[in-house]
């Protein structure tokens, strides 16, 4: 069964009101294996709707439309669907009683003009509304159904769920497997180049590369008319994804990198702090729009100014003078101070340069760090991004999430460069529970000839008494741009009036990644 949706609304063809009905209703539609084939948006005029609904009832199986239900002298869509359909409108009495009921509970005097949602069609089938006024609306032309909806998202979303999509459920003999990998790490050409023809071999799918700031969904279509046959292809698809490229996928479905890091912190029982310059609290927002957050995040830290780094975070004023506000040194003892003045287990840290002013040839627009301080180590990262200042905070958050989600299950910190594309790193997503395992970063063997605590005094700079790359001691910083050769984790020296330095890791050589092609790390 192939379905158009039509949106209907002055304020969605102005861009003023983003269309996100559309977006719920084809994903509810989707998954009750109905197709969305087409979909039109139209203004708040006779003409243009019924022209809309003629076009729409001449290609598709069946018409749902959305917007103009409501009471006010814009809401026209009873009115044109009546004309073009050549059905009169009449009062339907049952709307009529639940429009009154709803206005006498809401004590409030509502106008006259409100009983107008109780005119429908002639023949219709009236959808009373669980949790609004504007009733949904069922039409059969010939043998294809129109269905009305009011604009208001909540409620289209509870006439959808109640009554459109059971009924169509019924209607389509068709069915419709799906389901979406999320993957981070690659880009979608990196992704179309691990994956190649292998799509061509399951029978009636389709995969779709969803690229965004939050990494690149694959998003598998199965459709048929043999259930048993659209499982199995489904099946398929799922397990060759996932030797494929399980490495870089992180969740399933619509769950987002935050809820992954959430879990992973709950299993462990640790506990997290943030430590925020440019994206200025961006990361605790993500970290807590997770219901039940509290039992992992503790607080967060913005610390803007460099002031600001050294009165909350303990960090250095001779490295802040040394190396800027935006270093590696200075990443490192923001996510150890974040984690030792809160009191937690995992302190995780942002600084960089967002933009659009700010940038430096050595340190351009866009150039971020972050840095994880955990009891059993610490990591420092620079990543390279292009776009808007909007754009490259949210990459940023992103990639410190993936950056505590790797280390946290131990797994490689870069699965572009670090691992084979056919071997998955990632546990068995559809398991009943997920193995979590220290990070291999953070508890590489300890280097015991830096394991002495340092004599007191103010800090030295960060690289000034670094050895070279294979000396013996800390290892280098992270301070190359992508694509520069190879560089390594570091320990981030003590910033004055904290706690005593930690022992000095030796870590893998880890490779920055940059925002250079498309959205997704």
């Amino acid at each position: 069964m192939q379905i158009e949706i039509v949106t209907i609304g002055n304020e969605v063809l102005s861009g003023r009101t983003v269309d996100t009905n559309f977006a719920w209703l084809a994903r509810a539609l989707e998954r009750a294996s109905v197709q969305v084939t087409w979909h039109t948006t139209v203004g708040d005029t006779p003409e243009k709707i019924g022209e809309a609904l003629k076009r729409a009832l001449e290609r598709a199986d069946g018409v749902v439309m959305t917007g103009g239900l409501g009471p006010t002298p814009d809401d026209i869509t009873r009115r044109a669907i009546a004309t073009v359909l050549a059905r009169p409108l009449q009062l339907n009495e049952a709307v009529l009683e639940h429009v009154r009921e709803r206005a006498k509970r809401s004590g409030r005097r509502l106008p006259a003009s409100i009983e107008s949602m109780a005119l429908l069609p002639r023949g219709a089938e009236a959808w009373l509304n669980p949790v609004g006024s504007a009733p949904g609306i069922l039409l059969l032309q010939g043998d294809k159904p129109v269905i009305l909806l009011p604009g208001v998202p909540h409620e289209m979303e509870a006439l959808a769920t109640e009554r459109v999509v059971p009924y169509l459920r019924e209607r389509t003999g068709r069915t419709i497997e799906t389901f979406t990998l999320r993957t981070f790490g690659a880009f979608e050409s990196q992704l179309h180049e691990l994956i190649g023809a292998r799509p061509q071999r399951w029978s009636g799918a389709s995969l779709a590369y969803l690229p965004s700031y939050f990494g690149v969904d694959l998003r598998v279509t199965v459709a048929g008319a043999n259930e048993t046959q659209a499982k199995e292809t489904a099946g398929q698809a799922y397990a060759e994804l996932n030797e494929l490229v399980g490495g870089l996928i992180y969740a399933e479905g619509e769950r987002a990198m935050e809820d992954v890091v959430g879990e992973v912190l709950v299993a462990r029982g640790w506990r997290i702090a943030t430590a925020e310059s440019c994206t200025a609290g961006l990361l605790s927002k993500r970290l807590t729009d997770v219901p039940g957050s509290s039992r992992y995040f503790d607080r967060g830290f913005v610390a803007y100014t460099n002031e600001a780094k050294a009165e909350l975070l303990g960090v250095s004023e001779a490295d802040l003078a040394a190396h800027g506000a935006v270093s590696a040194a200075v990443a490192g003892q923001m996510a150890h101070g974040a984690r030792h003045r809160a009191g937690v287990d995992l302190g995780v840290a942002i600084t960089g340069v967002a933009g659009p002013e700010g940038g430096s040839a050595e340190k351009p627009v866009g150039t971020v760090f972050v840095a994880l301080s955990s009891s059993e180590g610490e990591t420092v990262r620079r990543f390279q991004f292009a776009g808007t200042r909007a754009t490259i905070r949210e990459r940023t958050v992103q990639v410190a999430l993936d950056l505590m989600r790797r280390t946290l299950l131990g797994l490689t910190l870069d699965p572009r460069i670090e691992e084979e594309p056919g071997k998955s790193s990632r546990p068995t997503p559809r398991g009943a529970a997920r193995a979590v395992a220290k990070s291999a970063v953070l508890s590489a063997p300890v280097d015991t000839s830096a394991s002495a605590p340092r004599a007191a005094g103010p800090p030295a700079p960060a690289d000034a008494a670094a050895p070279a790359p294979g000396a013996p001691g800390r290892p280098a910083l992270v301070d190359a741009v992508a694509p520069a050769p190879r560089a390594t984790g570091r320990s981030v020296p003590g910033a004055a009036g904290a706690p005593p330095p930690r022992p000095t890791l030796r870590r893998r050589a880890q490779t920055p990644a940059t925002g250079e092609e498309k959205p997704g790390g």
